[in-house]
């Protein structure tokens, strides 16, 4: 399993994300909104407009499954 998480600098939930992935050993992928995606492009990918950072998706095995937030992925990890 691989966490893609879409953050960005100066935000503590996504460093929290970061930190939890590290703390739990998950693979991950970190993607800054605004210079390695635009707002527009995770949009398109969540389905909805981005209120908030992180953005967090799973990939299990090419599966890719979106999980909301930091609250969210702590719950499912």
């Amino acid at each position: 399993m691989k966490v893609i998480i879409y953050g960005k600098d100066n935000c503590p939930n996504c460093a929290k994300t970061k930190m939890l992935c590290q703390i739990k050993s998950l693979d991950f992928d970190y993607q800054t909104v605004g210079s390695d995606i635009s707002i527009d492009d995770l949009t398109s990918k969540i389905g909805h407009a981005a209120t908030s950072l992180p953005q967090i998706f799973l990939d299990r095995d090419n599966a890719i499954t979106y999980v909301g937030g930091y609250d969210e992925l702590r719950a499912r990890v």
